[in-house]
């Protein structure tokens, strides 16, 4: 079995286009002053965009979270109301539940209190 030598190329080259040339860029110590300010200023808007509208879903998670909080607040008020509460363990059920949580470290009056708020009797006062 022959093998075939490839053809050789005739003399003329096919034309070729050359792609353009970018222009060099310069390096960043070359920038001068108002290209690396509009560059910095670029970026930084980026960002403040960025952190902007991370914020913004923070800010509807957190309402939403108080929305829960309120609701369930009343609900348990309500359920209190027409049930009764032994205030006095459900407040050692609080302390235990902190102070595992923490090593012993927490500080549960907070939380005693809001247990307190809600399992009162009292209208509440809203803001």
């Amino acid at each position: 079995m022959a093998i075939k030598k490839p053809a050789k190329a005739s003399g003329k080259a096919a034309p070729s286009v050359a792609p353009k040339k970018a222009a060099p860029l310069k390096a960043s110590r070359e920038l001068d002053t108002e290209e690396l300010l509009a560059a910095n200023l670029g970026a930084m808007t980026n960002v403040v965009a960025s952190i902007s509208e991370t914020l913004d879903m923070l800010v509807q998670k957190v309402e939403s979270m108080a929305y829960h909080i309120i609701a369930t607040e009343e609900v348990l008020a309500e359920v209190v109301a027409a049930n009764g509460l032994d205030l006095a363990r459900v407040n050692a059920r609080i302390r235990t539940k902190i102070a595992d949580g923490t090593d012993n470290l927490g500080d549960s009056s907070r939380a005693v209190d809001v247990a307190a708020s809600i399992a009162s009797p009292l209208p509440k006062c809203r803001m």
